[in-house]
C-alpha cells in the first residue's frame, strides 16, 4: 500500500469494544512508515484512545484493518493506527453493517442495460467484497436479475452491477434480495 493507494479512500472505523461507529470519513493521507492514516479530527465526535476495526474502501477491494486511535489532534488532524490488513475477498468472510439508500435504474436484457421509467428504491442491509444484502418491495425480482444499483454515500456515488443469487425474509411488502456484485465504479466528489 502506498499514498495513492489510500489517499481520498473512504474508511469506516468501528469501535472494537462495542462495535459502533466512531468515523466515517475520508483519508488525507497514509504514512507508510508508521503504517498510519490521517483523518480530519472532526470526523470524531470524542477525541480519546480507541482499539478499532477499520475498513478502507479502495478502487478494486475493500481492507479490513485492526488497529487504534490515541486521540491526539495536530493541526485538526488525527493520526489512525491500522495495524495487520486483511483484503476482504471472498463470500466466506464478514459481512458489514452498511444502511445506504439507493436506486435501481435499470436492469440487463440480453447483455443490454434498459432504462426503467420509474426507479427502485432500496435499502442496503449489509455488504461484503463481493455481494449486497438489500431490501426493497416484495415480488420485484426473481433470482437471475441483473441491474445496475446507484448508492449514495456522504463522499461519493457507487454504481454497483448485480446479479440475484437469493430471495429471504419475504412479507407482504418487501423482500430481502441477496446479490453478487459483478462490477463497482465510485464517482468521487
Amino acid at each position: 500500500m502506498n499514498d495513492s493507494t489510500m489517499k481520498n479512500r473512504r474508511i469506516l472505523i468501528k469501535n472494537t469494544e462495542d462495535g459502533k461507529t466512531i468515523a466515517d470519513t475520508r483519508i488525507i493521507r497514509f504514512n507508510s512508515v508508521r503504517n498510519s492514516v490521517i483523518i480530519r479530527a472532526d470526523s470524531l465526535r470524542i477525541k480519546k484512545y480507541y482499539k478499532i476495526t477499520a475498513f478502507v474502501f479502495a478502487k478494486h477491494c475493500l481492507y479490513e484493518f485492526s488497529g487504534t486511535i490515541r486521540g491526539a489532534v495536530v493541526e485538526n488532524e488525527v493520526e489512525v493506527f491500522l495495524g495487520r490488513s486483511k483484503e476482504k475477498e471472498d463470500r466466506a468472510r464478514t459481512r458489514y453493517p452498511v444502511a445506504l439508500s439507493g436506486e435501481i435504474k435499470g436492469i440487463f436484457i440480453g447483455g443490454r442495460q434498459i432504462q426503467l421509467r420509474k426507479p427502485i428504491h432500496i435499502q442496503t442491509i449489509n455488504m461484503s467484497a463481493n455481494g449486497v444484502l438489500m431490501q426493497a418491495d416484495e415480488g420485484c425480482f426473481h433470482i437471475g436479475d441483473s441491474f445496475a444499483l446507484t448508492l449514495v454515500t456522504d463522499e461519493n456515488v457507487i454504481e454497483v452491477n448485480c446479479e440475484i443469487v437469493r430471495i429471504q425474509n419475504s412479507n407482504m411488502l418487501t423482500e430481502e434480495y441477496g446479490c453478487r456484485i459483478s462490477g463497482i465504479r465510485i464517482e468521487e466528489d
